[in-house]
Formats: C-alpha cells, structure tokens, sequence
C-alpha cells in the first residue's frame, strides 16, 4: 500500500493519461545559477568499466535535456526548474519538485554516445540521491535506464514517505502507461540521507542495490533497446551527484550485516550474533575486519560469517565491519550497554498487584500488573524480571524498549515474530508482559524490578527503589487445562475462564487439537491488548460477548513491523510478523462474531502508515464476519482466498479494504470513511484491489452504505484505485449500494490507470443500482468504469453465485 496523495476534485477529474501529461512537452532548461560555469571545470575522467559518469561539476546544461514534469510542477517557472549547487567542496544537482509526476531529465545522445557505441542494453546505472521532504506525503524519485522517450523506460526507484518504512521500487513505462511493477522489502529511507542506488540491466533480469546491499531481482521483458538514462519522479525533491552507468557484468563489492541495527543491552546480558554476507565485484567471497571504538564497552569474536558481540562494561560502543575488497565500504552496529543487573533488596507495606502477592491459580497467559501510589515514568533503561522461585532460576528479562515477541507456535512449529512494547505505563499501574511461553503451569515465580527503571513512584507510602526478592511478589500459576477441549473461554478477569487472553486460547487450539476439530472461543467482555496469530486451524469460531464491548484492541503498523508479515518457523524468530493486529495463515472456515477488532495506530507527523485490523492470508481458506467492527486507519483489511462479511463496520482512510482476494463480498454491512489523521482536508480511498485472476470475483459490495465520519469531506473518497502493477486486476463491482456525499462524483481514481484500463462485465471497476443521499451525483463516472445493466449485475446479487467458484453458501 502506499500514502495518499494530496488532491483536490479539480484534479480527479483532470487525472487521464498519467505521462501523456509530459509526452508533449518541449525539453526545457533548468535554471541555474549564471556565474557559476566559468568557475567549473571539466568533469575527470570515468573510473574503469565505467562508461559514463556525472559528477555535476561541469555545466550539465550541454549533456541533459530537463523536461517539465507535468503541468502543475513548479519551483520558481510553471515547468520546474534544477540548480546544480556547492555542498562543501561537492558539486550537487538539486531539484526541487511540484505537485505533479513525470519525467524531468534525460541524457543527450551526444553525451551518451560512448555507451551508446557498445550496441547493448546490458549496463547498470547508479547514483548517489538524498530525497528531500515534500509538503505532501507522495514519495517517488526515480533512476531511469533504457530510456526510449516519457513513455517508455525502466526506473530504479526510492519510494520515500516522510520518514515512515520506505522500499526501493521498480517502475516501468510501457506504451504511455506507468506501472508500479514491484516493491522489494521495506527498509528505512529518510528524507535527507545519502543513498546509492543501483540498477542493473542484463537481458530480461534486473536487478536492484542500495547502499551496497543487494535488494533483489526482477523479470521484465517489456523493453530491451539500449536506451539512455534519465530521472523521473513523483512529487518528490532530491539532491543528485555521482551518476554512473557501467558493465552489467560488474558486480558491487557488497557487505550487508543482520541484523543490522543498535544494540542495547547489559553486562552479563544475553551475547548477540550477526551474520555478515560480503562478496566481491565478480561475485567471490571477499573478507572483511572488524574494529571496536571501545573495547572496555565491547568485545567480538569472529567465527566466519558469523561475529558474536559481548557486552563487557557499561558504556556506548561501535562496531564497525570493513570490506577488504572496498575499505571505503563500511558498515556500523552502535551499542549501549547498561551496568550489570543487582538485585534490589528493599522491603514494602503490602502492595496491590495481579496477580496477587502470594496468590496461586494465575494464568500464564495474563499481563502482570503493579499499582503504585500515583504517576510514574519509565527511565528507558534497567529491566524487570521474572524468576523461578524454586530455584531463583532467571526465566525472563523484559527491556521497557526495543522488546520483541514470539507468538505461537502453531501445530507446524511456526512462530509470529513481532517488536512491540512489553512494558507499558497506564495512570498508576505498570503492565508487564512476559515474553510468549515464558510462564508454564505449576510453577512459582517471583517478580523483580531494576533501580532506576521505573521513574518519581510511591508503592505502598514508600519511595520506590526497586523490587526484589525480599520484597514478595510472587505467586503460583495454576494447573494446565484438560486437554481435547472444544469450547473455551476467554475472559480478562473473571476467575471462571480458560485463558486471560485470546491468542492462550488460540495457542490451545493450534497445539492441542486436531486441524479440523471445530472449537468454538467464547470472548466475555473486556479489552483485550493483545496481537493474535492462528495458523493452519480449521474451524475456529471466536464469539464475541458484545459487539461494541468485546475489543481487541493493539497498536502495531508499518514502521513498526514493517510489510504484510508472515509466521517464521523456530522461536528464536522475533521479527517479520507483520503490521496487523489478527494474522491469518492458511486456516480455513474462521468465523468471527459480536466484536471489534482496533489496532489503535493513528498517522504522526504526516505519515502514513499501513495498519491492519486483519490480514487472511491464503489460497483457498474461507473467513466468516458477522456483526463485527474492524476498524483502523489505513489498510484495515487485507484479504486474500474467500471471505463474507455479514452486517459489518469496516473503518478507515486510505485502500482501507485491500488484498488479492478471489472473492470478498461485502454484504449488508457500513463501509465508513475516517478523517484522515494527518490532514483533515483530505479525502480517501476505500479500495485497492490486487486480484490475481481475471475469473475472480475480486471485492463485491451487496446493498451495503458507504458513510463517513463527521469532518470527511464532501466529493474527495473514491470507490477503489489501482496499484498499477499489470499482474494485479482491479475486479471491484458495488451493487445496490447508498453513497453518502463525500465520494466523488467521478467515483474512480484513475492514477495510475487501472487493469483492465476499462472495464468489462466482468472485468475492472463496476457499479450497479448505486444510490446517493442529498446532492450526490452519479452520472460523471470516469471512463474506466461501468455502469453494469441488470442482466450484466444478476450474476453478483447473491452469496452463493458470488461463492459459486468454490461452491461456498456462507
């Protein structure tokens, strides 16, 4: 999914050809600053196996063509304008972008005639770009290679969105249309940050680096003409320098290091290990050394690819891993190691906890809880732990940051990895929640707390100093449930329940029960803060007590956990599990019922951020929803195989109802518009469809009420827009519907133009029997899609002819 983009009706209606807006335009040059050419001088010569090279610090005017990028891209002229500048005793190009996307620079054939001689179209293009932020949030700059004119070409792309989790991107031109062909795996990109950026072209395959980490590879057969190269983007101002095109054969020296991030931990702590991949130009195994800033802080030992770091004194560190082939090529690991743990030995007057000091029968599936006499704060530093009592045995340390979560496992042994809060502050209480299977049945622990962790707290009358041992929170969990249980119950604080939490539960049915024994989850009212994962159960009913007082409700999204996700075998995985709430693999006949699923993340600073309710995920599964809330803000649902959704809410802002679903359909349920977060003015996107077949039936809308909160504007939502990748179909088709007046009388966004580019009967964006509250006009559709006739919608007006693929009545 991707953040929206700033937009006016005006400009809905005017959104036709997308490049076709700068095929006409004539090459314009950049303005740049008069004096500073007599003070250039010529560019050097070009490293070896380096073709062509751009540095800027000769006048580029003699060797681009600058182009407009569409009408409405302005800095200074109606056509955009490029300024090559000093950084330092560097040269730099920088451009500054408009509102609107589109080519803006491409190669002189005289400047790139030494590559053009060489009759090939296998050659990488490189260059170091810092994107800049924008007022809006849309995000593109491009590395063009086989550039042929505005409509045809190849783009290496930084997909960058204010500062959330960014991607490197290919995009194509083909024939007039751009297409968003594939996202690689997310990574941070920020404004304001040197990145280089690789394409590499050889034949079909192409194949994508950033910042000497190979990104991944992709087939593509549209366009195999040498070309030239060029830089392309979309609302996105940059700063450019050190352009290179060279031998495709030629690999990077490349160092990468996982994980790759800081380091915080304490003496005595758990060592970490980091696996380091480097390879040389022509792709061999290349060496690397390792150095330490403080080796009072820190010690390594180096075992191959493999480097175990070992905290040795408190302090900050840095690593730093140095390839033998490039010794420019470095990467970095910082750390901050805290002094070792001690154990508190105060005393306190009797203190209210859950579970209660002393008490037996606790759920091992439960967040522990302690009152202090009034507010606190949580000092970032220090840790709580939990303990065998029997043995004084360590058996968890929970971080108050940079925490991370196990959930599961499955039957198969798979594991939902996620970063997320462990310990969090609500008025007086601190919960704690202990890491995924840490607690067992029968078993006595006792609760410990670092001096210094927790921040300005009163227990029990007293100056809170930490809390050990002597201090007697401990309790006793109770025995294990019988096993071959069928119907659980599920309650946050009632003493007759099975399990505190849901994912207790589920964790009970995925490991205790056979895939198709139906089990049915009764959820009593309450709160529930909990992430969940099911993977390979069938038959799971979850049955909410009431609808609007039965909440799940946790805050997790893309920054966080960036990418769909997906479950990882082995509990050693703690990452990769995704941004939504309730993940879902491979688990048929899920029904949920009389509930409300909230992940609670809400848009900071301006940026987007994909959150979802839920994401079904499968092939062939069905999920049943009825009388359920799903609420969030962008993509609330993402739903692949078959789902029904009966008498529903599904709330949210932007593609908020997205997927490769065969068939989704929405029956009788509210389809409601959010205010989006960061800018209330804006309007919305209810549906990005990314259906994989022609013959599904894509996301089917049955008399059901597109509304909106109060503030959404009037005539700025749209029914649906494309994710413009030519393997995606946009099968999205509303029948007897209510629309309220904040969607836009043109109905579809048509950027990027849609598959198929009109629609068919059975084929793109569709709509039938729609009707409109007070001042909603329906007869301006866009010319994407259609108006079906009553024979053309009959096919659709049921579940069972909408299931009838599978043979599926829900």
């Amino acid at each position: 999914m991707f953040s929206m983009i700033r937009h006016r009706f005006a400009v809905l209606l005017a959104a036709s050809g997308l490049l076709a807006a700068c095929a006409g335009n004539q090459a314009t040059a950049p303005q740049l600053p008069p004096a500073a050419a007599s003070a250039k001088v010529a560019a050097p010569g070009c490293a070896p196996g380096v073709w062509f090279c751009e540095d800027f610090e000769a006048e580029p005017n003699a060797r681009w063509d600058w182009l407009p990028p569409g009408a409405g891209a302005s800095i200074g002229t109606a056509n955009g304008t490029a300024v090559v500048e000093k950084e330092g005793r560097n040269t730099v190009l920088h451009y500054e972008a408009g509102s609107s996307k589109g080519v803006v620079a491409a190669i002189k054939d005289t400047a790139f005639a030494a590559v053009a001689a060489k009759h090939t179209a296998d050659y990488y293009v490189e260059a170091k770009i810092r994107p800049l932020s924008n007022s809006s949030n849309n995000k593109f700059v491009c590395l063009l290679g086989r550039y042929q004119d505005v409509n045809n070409w190849y783009g290496g792309c930084l997909n960058v969105q204010n500062g959330s989790n960014s991607k490197v991107e290919f995009h194509k031109a083909n024939a007039g249309k751009w297409f968003r062909a594939r996202q690689f795996n997310p990574r941070t990109i920020v404004n304001d940050k040197w990145y280089t950026l690789r394409m590499e072209m050889k034949g079909d395959n192409l194949t994508f680096y950033i910042d000497d980490d190979f990104v991944g590879s992709f087939v593509d057969a549209s366009i195999k003409a040498p070309g030239k190269i060029g830089l392309w983007l979309d609302n996105r101002s940059f700063v450019i320098d050190d352009i290179q095109v060279g031998d495709a054969n030629i690999k990077p020296v490349l160092l990468s290091i996982t994980p790759d991030t800081a380091w915080t931990s304490e003496v005595g702590g758990a060592d970490r290990e980091v696996e380091v991949s480097a390879s040389k130009s022509d792709g061999s195994p290349d060496g690397y050394t390792l150095s330490v800033s403080d080796p009072r802080v820190l010690s390594v030992v180096q075992r191959g690819n493999k480097v175990l770091l070992h905290a040795v004194g408190a302090g900050n560190a840095t690593l730093s891993f140095t390839s033998q082939a490039n010794p420019a090529l470095r990467k970095q690991i910082a750390a901050s190691i805290e002094p070792a743990f001690v154990l508190p030995t105060a005393r306190y007057a009797p203190f209210s906890s859950e579970p209660a000091a002393g008490s037996r029968g606790a759920y091992i599936d439960q967040r522990l809880s302690l009152r202090f006499d009034g507010p606190f704060s949580l000092s970032g530093k220090g840790s709580v732990r939990i303990f065998d009592a029997q043995d004084d045995r360590l058996v968890d340390v929970i971080k108050p940051r940079s925490e991370s979560n196990a959930i599961g496992p499955s039957a198969d042994q798979f594991y939902r990895g996620l970063s997320m809060p462990l310990l969090q502050v609500d008025g007086n209480t601190l919960h704690v929640r202990p890491h995924a299977n840490t607690l067992q049945y029968g078993k006595t622990y006792y609760v410990a707390i670092a001096e210094g962790t927790v921040l300005g707290a009163r227990l029990a009358g007293q100056d809170f100093v930490g809390l050990g041992k002597t201090a007697g929170w401990r309790f006793e969990t109770r025995a294990a449930p019988a096993k071959g249980l069928t119907t659980l119950r599920v309650d946050d604080d009632g003493e007759q329940a099975d399990f505190r939490s849901l994912q207790g539960a589920l964790n009970y049915a995925m490991q205790n029960l056979a895939k198709e024994t139906p089990v049915r989850i009764k959820l009593m009212n309450g709160r529930y803060e909990e992430p969940l994962y099911l993977r390979g159960k069938d038959n799971v009913s979850i049955e909410g007590e009431s609808r609007d007082q039965t909440v799940i409700a946790f805050e997790n999204y893309e920054s966080l956990n960036g990418g769909s996700g997906a479950g990882s075998p082995g509990a050693a995985s703690r990452a990769g599990g995704g941004r939504a709430l309730f993940l879902v693999e491979q688990s048929d006949l899920l029904s949920l019922s009389n509930m409300s699923l909230h992940n609670t993340h809400i848009k900071r600073n301006g940026i987007n951020n994909q959150a979802e309710t839920l994401y079904f995920n499968g092939s062939t599964q069905r999920l049943i929803a009825r009388d359920m809330n799903f609420i969030s803000r962008q993509d609330t649902l993402q739903l692949n195989a078959y789902s029904w959704f009966y008498n529903s809410l599904i709330a949210g802002d932007v593609d908020f109802i997205w997927g490769s679903a065969k068939a989704a359909l929405f029956e009788n349920s509210e389809i409601r518009t959010v205010v989006d977060s960061a800018d209330a003015t804006r309007g919305s996107y209810i549906v990005q469809a990314r259906v994989l077949s022609p013959t599904d039936k894509g996301y089917v809308f049955l008399r059901s009420r597109l509304t909106r909160e109060a503030g959404v504007p009037d005539g700025l939502t749209t029914l649906a827009r494309s994710a413009g990748v030519p393997a995606y179909f946009d099968n999205v088709l509303y029948l007897d519907c209510q629309l309220d007046a904040h969607i836009a009388p043109a109905g579809w966004w048509v950027d990027p133009i849609p598959n198929p580019d009109k629609a068919s009967a059975t084929l793109g964006w569709r709509e039938f029997g729609s009707t409109a509250s007070t001042g909603l006009k329906l007869d301006a559709r866009v010319g994407a899609a259609r108006r079906l006739s009553a024979a053309e919608a009959a096919p659709y007006l049921s579940r069972e002819q909408v299931f009838a693929a599978i043979g599926w009545v829900p």
